[in-house]
């Protein structure tokens, strides 16, 4: 939290922001996993296509006690999700599957389990209804390049958001995907490995001379068009688009980037969220934080003696 800075006597304004909400840096309800294990390994150059298309979002909600999972095929090599797996971990059940334009998913994959999941170190054995495969015809209605699917679970009482991405770290829940449309035909399996993408490492604002500064930092992007920010005067407020045109992601899969942005408020309380929006459409709204705008006061240059009075 940045304290206010206050000046005594007014002739001048000035203009400083507290971040009460939130610190300059926070962490965001958010992870990204990519898919670069295979565990059948039929075509080296499917598993590299699987490796550098295919990824997860998880993300907190929309829910209470709710976690949504986002998978992703960036392309442009040709490759479809045909089935998702999930393995063990803290999740109750499905709540909801959403399809992008021009997938169609159901709960219950066929097969059960993941193709070559007793390949996998350890097993691959998906937990009973914490699956999903595209309808027929499979490949046409699974997740192809530049398309998306969500799937949203319930999770288990007194476990969380964090607790899902802890587990998906050290393994005690997995993803598989059972992946096909290769273009020479093949199909492989692959598992989630970490891969942090658009993962803010720090959101902050500063105000000077009128001008609220945003500032903020990523580690790596996958798929990002850009930015958006919004301002509002409360959290349930009208939000405001505050950039004219979207910002443009600078970043890669390999490293992320930095960013800033200017707004004139005026004076008073606001919330500003940060937006980002991939390639397919897909927005995500960051946690608000709260600015404070006042006007402050300096001390005159010059003061004029009273009447009578001594210099």
């Amino acid at each position: 939290m940045k304290s206010i800075i206050r000046c005594a006597l007014a002739a001048m304004f000035a203009i400083t922001a507290a971040l009460v909400a939130r610190s300059p840096a926070h962490a965001v309800a958010e992870q990204w996993f990519s898919f670069n294990t295979s565990c059948t390994n039929n075509d080296a150059g499917n598993v590299a296509t699987g490796a550098a298309q295919l990824y997860v979002r998880v993300t907190a909600g929309p829910g209470a006690n709710q976690v949504t999972f986002h998978f992703i095929n960036i392309g442009p090599n040709a490759s479809s999700i045909a089935d998702v797996y999930f393995d063990d971990g803290s999740l109750l059940g499905i709540a909801s599957i959403v399809d992008g334009p021009g997938v169609d998913f159901e709960q219950d994959a066929s097969p059960g389990n993941l193709p070559g999941g007793n390949n996998c170190v350890p097993d691959f054995e998906v937990t009973e209804g914490f699956s999903a495969d595209s309808e027929p015809p499979s490949q046409p209605n699974g997740v192809n390049p530049t398309e998306w699917l969500d799937i949203t679970f319930d999770l288990q009482a007194g476990m969380t958001f964090d607790d899902v991405v802890a587990q998906l770290n050290s393994g005690a829940l997995r993803i598989g995907l059972h992946v096909q449309g290769f273009a020479n035909g093949l199909s492989d399996s692959f598992i989630n490995d970490p891969s942090t993408a658009v993962s803010l490492s720090s959101v902050g604002a500063t105000a000077r001379r009128g001008q609220v500064t945003l500032n903020w930092s990523t580690g790596s992007e996958v798929n990002i068009a850009g930015f958006n920010l919004y301002r509002a005067t409360s959290l349930s407020g009208q939000r405001v688009k505050v950039n004219d045109r979207l910002i443009a992601a600078q970043g890669n899969e390999a490293s992320g980037s930095s960013y800033s942005t200017l707004d004139v408020p005026g004076y008073g309380s606001f919330y500003y969220w940060l937006e980002d929006l991939d390639y397919t459409g897909l927005s995500t709204l960051h946690s608000p934080i709260q600015v404070n705008v006042r006007a402050s006061v300096q001390r005159p240059l010059y003061r004029p003696a009273l009447p009578g009075a001594r210099r």
